[in-house]
C-alpha cells in the first residue's frame, strides 16, 4: 500500500556549466548562461504544479547553482514561499563550485534563507584539479570555503574524491587531512569512477584496481574520525547534528519533488523524470505537465528491496524483520562471509561489507 505524504523534499536541478569536468556525466548544460533568465521562468512555472505541498528540505544542486546570479536566486527563493509551506527548521541547501562563489554571493544567500552549502572541492591537489579538468585550484578552494565561513554559513559540507590513477597512499593521506582539517560539518565522499557519456569514457582512462580502491577507503575513516567526522552512510560523513535531511530523506524512502531539465520526482509509488534536453524542456516550459520524460511505478516488491538497499548503505542498518523469506538464505551467507552482523535485531554492514556493497546489493536483488 502506497503510503501518503505530508511532508516533501524539493529538488531544484541547475543545469549550467562553465565547462564540463572530464568525469562528468549528470545533466548538464555548457555555455548555456544566456538561457539562465529563460530558464528560471520554466523553473516557476513548474514549481506552480506542486504548490501547496510541504516542504521539509530543499536543494539547489546541478550543473553548478553557484552560478546563478543574486536575482535569479531571490525569484526562486520568492517562489518557494509563495507556492508551499516550509516546515520549521526546514534545510535549504544549495551546491557551490569555487569559481563561482564569494563572499557577497554567500552573504545575500544566507540572507534568502540558505542553511547550508555543500562546496566541490574534489581534492586539494592541484595535479588531481587539473586531471579532473575543474576550473579551480586548490588556493581557490581554500578561499572559497573561507568566504563561506565569512558570510555565516555554519553547516557546509565538502566533497572529497580518491581513487585517482596512481594516486598514492601518501597522496591519498595528505588529502583527507587538508579536507578535514578545514572544519567543515559534513563531508560527502567519491570515488571516482568512470561514467558513460563522460570525457573519461570516451578517451578510456584506466582506474586503479578494486582492491587498491578498497584499501584507499579503509584509509579514509579512520583519518576522517580524528577530525571529529561521524560515518553515517557509506559514502557520508557528518559531525553531530549536521547529517544531510536532503539524503537522508531519499535513502529512507521518502517523497520528494524534482523541478529542472532531468529532475526526479517520487510519490511513494511513481518516479518520474523530466526531459533531459535543455532546449526541450524550455519548449515545453509553458506547458509544465508536459515536462515528464518518462515514469515508472515500484511494486511491493520493488518498493521493499530499495528500503532495504538503502538501508544497508547507513550505518543504523534496517530491522531485520523487513527481509523477505525468499531472501533469508542469501543473507545467511552473507553474514557468514563476514559482510553482515545482526545488532539488536538490526541488519547492518560490517566494514569488510562496505567494501563491496554494490555487489552485495546486485546479488541480494
Amino acid at each position: 500500500m502506497q503510503k501518503i505524504f505530508t511532508n516533501f523534499s524539493l529538488y531544484v536541478h541547475i543545469p549550467f556549466c562553465a565547462r564540463k569536468c572530464l568525469f562528468c556525466s549528470f545533466v548538464i548544460a555548457v555555455g548555456q548562461e544566456h538561457r539562465r533568465e529563460e530558464y528560471v521562468k520554466a523553473l516557476i512555472n513548474e514549481m506552480q504544479m506542486h504548490r501547496g505541498k510541504n516542504l521539509q528540505t530543499i536543494y539547489f544542486g546541478g550543473g553548478t547553482p553557484s552560478s546563478l546570479d543574486e536575482k535569479h536566486f531571490d525569484e526562486l527563493m520568492s517562489e518557494i514561499r509563495k507556492n508551499f509551506t516550509l516546515n520549521k527548521n526546514v534545510e535549504i541547501t544549495f551546491e557551490a563550485n569555487p569559481e563561482s562563489i564569494n563572499f557577497q554571493k554567500a552573504k545575500f544567500l544566507k540572507s534568502l534563507g540558505f542553511t547550508r552549502v555543500s562546496l566541490g572541492l574534489q581534492s586539494t591537489k592541484d595535479r588531481f584539479l587539473k586531471f579532473l579538468g575543474r576550473n579551480h585550484d586548490a588556493s581557490l578552494g581554500q578561499r572559497a570555503y573561507e568566504g563561506l565561513r565569512e558570510a555565516g554559513f555554519d553547516n557546509i559540507n565538502v566533497d572529497l574524491m580518491y581513487g585517482f590513477p596512481g594516486e598514492s597512499v601518501d597522496e591519498l593521506r595528505e588529502d583527507v587531512q587538508a579536507i578535514g582539517g578545514l572544519g567543515s560539518e559534513h563531508l560527502s565522499l567519491y570515488s571516482l569512477t568512470i561514467e558513460p557519456n563522460s570525457r573519461f569514457f570516451i578517451t578510456q582512462v584506466k582506474l586503479d584496481d578494486e582492491e587498491r580502491l578498497a584499501q584507499q577507503y579503509s584509509l579514509i575513516a579512520p583519518l576522517l574520525s580524528a577530525h571529529g567526522f561521524e560515518q553515517y552512510e557509506i559514502s557520508n560523513f557528518s559531525k553531530p547534528g549536521f547529517q544531510s535531511a536532503h539524503n537522508k530523506n531519499y535513502w529512507l524512502g521518502g517523497a520528494y519533488l524534482g523541478v529542472g531539465m532531468g529532475a526526479h520526482g517520487f510519490d511513494g509509488r511513481r518516479r518520474s523524470w523530466n526531459v533531459s534536453q535543455l532546449k526541450e524542456y524550455l519548449q515545453r516550459a509553458d506547458r509544465p505537465q508536459e515536462l515528464m520524460e518518462d515514469y515508472e511505478d515500484l511494486t511491493d516488491e520493488q518498493l521493499l528491496m530499495e528500503k532495504i538497499l538503502f538501508g544497508l548503505r547507513m550505518n543504523q542498518g534496517i530491522d531485520a524483520a523487513l527481509i523477505p523469506a525468499n531472501r533469508q538464505t542469501k543473507i545467511k551467507e552473507f553474514m557468514a562471509e563476514g559482510f553482515l552482523f545482526l545488532e539488536s535485531q538490526c541488519l547492518k554492514v560490517t566494514d569488510k561489507g562496505r567494501l563491496v556493497l554494490d555487489e552485495l546489493s546486485s546479488r541480494l536483488i
